[in-house]
């Protein structure tokens, strides 16, 4: 039987950035707020579903904490990669080599970067995988393996296979993940996502998406479960009836989304009866001149003016709010560290990810950046979104790196978390008492009848 080892590098968890390594030190409360995103990493779980069964699969996750064994012969060497653990993928990839494995790489980066990934490996994947696998497979068997396989199109989400969760070891995460659609109608200048899925909307079908949960539960049956859609909610008739099915599992959940979703008060209903504890989603910005400056159609920028009602709504259904938020844009000040913290507070923003603009290769940003001979460092171990990478319009790059630093040591200040801890508690007891009363008047009225 042949050997597939599939391996997660190891990345820079929060960076190079020693202001904000100094705070983290000193706090373990980030890395609990974290631990929802401590999950094993799709893309090789997916690509595993469509290998062969003649062939041995190993996953080693490098990133949590699995020890790599270089002495151990694999036939094939699978590896992924954001950009910023792209460096350790080339090493891994290089040992590999000398040992006579076949070393193969995926992901985001190399998809945009094949040239300078076929440096290190003997085949790059380019776009979603789940298809070329097959054909690669094929040909490595044949002896006529191609150094490129680039996928045509996007593939057919519905005929996407599951996710191979019986090959991780369930005790290093603290939650696993579930896609449900790929593709973003969005065009935020920073965003790696339209470029590797498309701007078009797919989805797979509920019952692959339950039968998905239901392979994670076999592993952990009360396993947390994050919907790593980038946008869960946009196609909304489908989002409901898959919420429907997602709430007879009796599971709890996380998952990403917009501001939009308070629109929408069916949809808010069915996400709290359902067990969804938390939406995160992507604010970026407290001032409209920032948020016009991170996309050109300024979708973001339209709501705005909502942002507060929308919060308060969203809480009033009894969902909690993850907050995302972006510093260093041509529009910012050094008054935006303050302006955002003070927004967060304000609101009751159950855990915050503040990061620093980041041109990753392949987007409007860093074409733009480049171009006018503003990125300072083309290390790309420091792209992680907590490091300076490029030159700020309207403050140093010192107070750029200080800024985001301040407002983590400050949000997640003791003070601030019991105060935020405490209103969470409050807006529950109110949904409940809330539904305590409307139960009672639901019994009252059939009493009544």
């Amino acid at each position: 039987m042949k050997k597939i080892a599939m391996i997660v590098p190891k990345g820079s968890k929060y960076g190079n950035n020693s202001l904000l390594k100094s705070f983290l030190e000193r706090s373990d409360i980030v890395s609990n707020f974290y631990g929802a995103w401590e999950t094993a990493n799709l893309s090789l779980l997916t690509i595993a579903g469509a290998i062969p069964e003649r062939y041995n699969i190993s996953f080693i996750d490098e990133d949590h904490g699995i020890k790599i064994n270089f002495s151990e012969y694999f036939d094939i060497v699978a590896l992924t990669g954001m950009t910023q653990q792209i460096y350790r993928a080339y090493e891994i990839a290089q040992q590999f080599k000398k040992n006579g494995s076949y070393v193969v790489l995926g992901g985001i980066h190399a998809s945009i970067m094949p040239q300078e990934a076929l440096q290190y490996v003997d085949t790059v994947f380019i776009g979603e995988g789940e298809n070329t696998w097959l054909q690669f497979i094929d040909d490595f068997e044949k002896g006529c393996p191609k150094r490129i396989y680039r996928s045509d199109g996007f593939i057919d989400l519905t005929k996407s296979l599951t996710p191979r969760y019986d090959i991780l070891d369930p005790k290093l995460y603290k939650s696993f993940s579930v896609q449900t659609t790929r593709g973003c109608p969005r065009t935020c200048n920073y965003c790696t996502l339209p470029i590797m899925y498309g701007a078009t909307y797919r989805h797979k079908d509920i019952e692959q998406v339950i039968n998905e949960v239901k392979a994670i539960q076999k592993i952990n049956a009360d396993a947390f479960i994050f919907f790593a859609d980038d946008n869960m909610f946009i196609q909304r008739e489908y989002s409901k009836k898959l919420i429907k099915e997602i709430t007879k599992l009796g599971i709890v959940w996380g998952t990403q989304t917009d501001i939009s979703v308070a629109d929408d008060d069916e949809l808010l209903k069915l996400l709290y009866e359902s067990g969804c504890h938390w939406i995160f989603i992507g604010f970026e910005n407290v001032s409209k001149s920032g948020l016009n400056f991170l996309d050109d159609k300024q979708w973001k920028a339209k709501q705005l003016i909502n942002y507060e009602a929308a919060i308060d709504k969203i809480h009033e259904n009894g969902i909690n709010i993850w907050g995302s938020f972006m510093f260093g844009g041509d529009n910012d000040t050094c008054e935006v560290f303050e302006n955002t913290l003070n927004f967060t507070l304000k609101n009751g923003i159950y855990s915050g990810s503040f990061t620093i603009l980041t041109p990753l290769p392949g987007t409007q940003l860093f074409k733009q950046m480049s171009k006018s001979g503003r990125i300072i460092d083309y290390n790309w171990s420091r792209y992680t979104f907590w490091d300076v990478v490029f030159k700020p319009l309207h403050m140093e790059a010192n107070d750029l790196a200080r800024g985001v630093a301040w407002v983590y040591d400050n949000f997640y200040s003791k003070e601030n978390v019991s105060e935020r801890t405490l209103k969470l508690k409050k807006r529950m007891i109110n949904v409940r008492r809330r539904d305590d009363d409307n139960r009672k008047n639901i019994n009252k009225e059939k009493i009544d009848s």
